[in-house]
């Protein structure tokens, strides 16, 4: 809303704490009369010093409070992020990848080196060189025809899907992954089904928390949860004698958004049809005295933080409900340091 200069005095005489939010950046006069008015604190912090206090900020929201329903745990590698690669024949093992190593599906993984497969590949030589005198006759031989096929398609069936040339396999990655261990030492001598590597997809994951029977009771297999931005699906497991349920979120492939350890925080609405109510995240709020307030930044002044008295409601999931505070637009309040800021604010 814009407001010319003359009421800008006059907002800020009503309420001060928004005064800077309801000028049109265009009207200089009228912002500067605003900044200047009575009951608005704040605090300057240049770009530099908020950067190295790690100062950020946060939109406020429209959230369904009342159904919510929130978890914490921590991310795990899903079952299935784990998968072994193991030699279709048996030869020397030569490695072609580092531990730790990013591979794309197709890279070489490793390759074995086959006796057997290069005596297959001289038999089979020799019975084509003799079909060939046949050929040369003009006559066939069954049964010399029909022993190179079988002993041809035996070898094709020890290779598989691997690349061979000379009696050497190459294994290939059949997907994205990263080299987390090699069951099988570089050198050493292989048996056909031998594990030699081991990836692992580290952005495969899945939050697991274990929740109290009455809150998991509210939940269901399905459910669309919340985590850090990204959204997946509640998968309830079996609850033990300590009256734990353990409540899993699984993710489409590569969706969540942390590390495997990593703890966060899920949250389920459970009630699509509730008002939703202006929140902030709760650690947004500091008390000046008796008062809960936020910090949000001028309008006009990226390096200036104007204290706003709010009146605080429920909290669930890590957001609280306020009342002084305008949700959506530009608006910006401080997430991470609104405590030194409180700490930085002129006496009196």
């Amino acid at each position: 809303v814009a407001c010319a200069a003359a009421d800008a005095a006059d907002i800020a005489k009503n309420d001060g704490r928004f005064a800077a939010f309801f000028v049109d950046g265009r009207d200089a006069a009228a912002a500067a009369a605003l900044r200047a008015a009575k009951g608005v604190k704040a605090v300057a912090v240049a770009e530099a010093v908020q950067k190295a206090m790690g100062l950020k900020t946060v939109r406020p929201e429209k959230r369904r409070l009342a159904s919510t329903v929130a978890f914490t745990g921590r991310y795990e590698l899903s079952p299935d992020a784990r998968r072994t690669v193991a030699t279709p024949v048996a030869g020397r093992l030569a490695l072609l990848v580092k531990p730790l190593a990013r591979v794309k599906a197709g890279d070489a993984l490793f390759t074995v080196t086959s006796p057997d497969l290069a005596a297959r590949a001289r038999e089979l030589a020799v019975l084509e060189r003799r079909l060939d005198v046949y050929r040369k006759l003009g006559t066939k031989n069954a049964p010399l025809a029909s022993e190179r096929a079988v002993k041809k398609a035996e070898r094709e069936a020890l290779v598989g899907d691997a690349e061979e040339k000379d009696g050497v396999v190459t294994v290939r990655a059949a997907s994205d992954g990263l080299v987390e261990a090699f069951p099988s030492e570089a050198g050493a001598w292989v048996e056909t089904g031998a594990s030699v590597v081991r990836l692992v997809a580290p952005e495969d994951l899945r939050l697991r928390a274990l929740v109290a029977a009455s809150d998991a009771a509210r939940l269901a297999d399905g459910l669309a949860a919340t985590v850090e931005g990204a959204t997946g699906e509640v998968r309830l497991g079996v609850g033990d004698a300590n009256g734990l349920v353990p409540v899993y979120v699984v993710f489409p492939k590569g969706g969540a958004k942390g590390r495997a350890g990593a703890r966060a925080t899920a949250t389920c609405v459970l009630d699509a049809h509730e008002t939703p109510v202006t929140a902030v995240p709760s650690r947004c709020l500091v008390r000046i005295g008796l008062q809960p307030t936020v910090f949000v930044r001028d309008a006009h002044d990226a390096d200036r933080f104007l204290a706003v008295d709010v009146v605080p409601g429920l909290s669930a999931g890590g957001w609280t409900a306020v009342t002084g505070v305008p949700s959506g637009g530009d608006l910006d309040v401080v997430a991470d340091g609104a405590y030194e800021l409180k700490r930085a604010l002129p006496s009196g």
